[in-house]
């Protein structure tokens, strides 16, 4: 009992953290941000409540109704978190808040002692199934949900892909807890309870780890969508650079010494970008990973990029990305147009095929079958 106690108020400690760090940093895509905070808020709050009902602590009367309901939030605010995803704006609306429906409705039932309640562990554990079907259907049927993220897609990807690893171990494990409670046992002294706690405290800590070190996995969260650039850049074919249509007014209070400054960045970052080939990452760069390799900050490092490229920093990494993909094509005709894709530094086919329609005009395999081959 002692090792269970230290492990769920490790657990619930950890999960606060995240949870303020996540809401205090909402900033970049607010509600996204604000879902996870209050997830991670919500899971320490079950360690929490856990806890106190271990050392028959009792802060305030109905304080046993707490874990229940706020087992029951967690899978909706899943849903919606994935909801916010797929959103340009990334906003919550009102139809969202249905999803609060039965933990409202459970509460009102623990309150009149239902005789319903006998069956709240199986309706906890068929919500917590439906939601985690319903992501991974949708997000299997269709590439293009996560669209609005651009080029935060692939790892935003990844990010449900923990999410609901996550909320699948808690299903399992509840599972298990269910069918002990059906032949009998008790819940206090199953055998279940050790190997998940040490489970849940590893991999929050581990998020933790990742939201300190700003790792790509967690990075896009505070990072703003680009905005879509009102000129877009075309690509010189003939020496295969890039030149904007035509570059942006300038700010009415730009000086000499401003535009200089700000052509002085881009410079280096091209030079940087080239040199390091960093829009081949796997999951691609952002904004605020570039500007702390350069030591600049974020808003002067797209506006350098804004003013002297003509479109936005995700414009000039798919550009460059077309780039090496149009060079691969070319000069290595066996390579597969798939393979191609992940050497130039593109995730999705959908992205990749849009991005070179948009610079050329044409799918790969057109480009391919109507470009004479070069040399290595």
């Amino acid at each position: 009992m002692n090792e269970l106690v230290m492990l769920h108020s490790a657990i619930a400690l950890l999960c606060l953290l995240l949870g303020l760090h996540f809401l205090l940093s909402a900033q970049g895509r607010p509600w996204p941000a604000r879902l996870t905070g209050a997830t991670y808020l919500l899971y320490g709050s079950q360690s929490l409540w856990l806890v106190l009902a271990m050392l028959h602590i009792e802060l305030f009367a109905g304080q046993t109704i707490l874990r229940p309901i706020g087992a029951l939030l967690l899978a909706p605010l899943f849903w919606c978190f994935f909801q916010l995803l797929q959103r340009p704006n990334a906003k919550l609306r009102w139809h969202d808040l249905w999803h609060l429906v039965p933990a409202a409705l459970t509460f009102f039932l623990l309150l009149s002692g239902s005789a319903l309640l006998d069956y709240l562990d199986l309706f906890l554990l068929l919500s917590y199934a439906a939601y985690l079907t319903a992501v991974a259907l949708k997000l299997i049927r269709s590439s293009a949900l996560l669209a609005p993220l651009g080029d935060a897609a692939p790892v935003a990807r990844r990010y449900l892909q923990l999410q609901g690893a996550l909320l699948g171990s808690n299903l399992l494990i509840e599972a298990a807890l269910y069918l002990e409670l059906q032949q009998g046992g008790s819940p206090s002294q199953s055998a279940m309870l050790l190997p998940a706690a040490a489970l849940f405290l590893l991999l929050h800590l581990l998020t933790l780890l990742f939201a300190l070190q700003r790792s790509p996995l967690l990075e896009w969260l505070y990072q703003r969508s680009d905005q879509k650039p009102q000129l877009q850049a075309q690509v010189s074919k003939s020496q295969g650079s890039f030149l904007p249509v035509e570059g942006p007014a300038p700010l009415a209070d730009e000086t000499p010494a401003v535009a200089e400054k700000l052509q002085e960045v881009y410079q280096r970052w091209l030079a940087l970008l080239e040199q390091q080939q960093l829009y081949q990452l796997e999951f691609g760069i952002t904004l605020a990973q570039a500007a702390r390799k350069l030591q600049v900050p974020a808003r002067q490092l797209s506006q350098a990029v804004n003013q002297c490229y003509g479109a936005s920093f995700s414009v000039l990494l798919n550009d460059k990305r077309i780039e090496k993909a149009k060079q691969l094509l070319l000069q290595s005709p066996p390579l597969p147009v798939t393979e191609v894709m992940y050497q130039a530094g593109f995730a999705t086919k959908s992205n990749f095929h849009k991005e070179f329609a948009r610079v050329t005009g044409m799918t790969p395999s057109a480009y391919r079958s109507i470009t004479p081959a070069q040399p290595d």
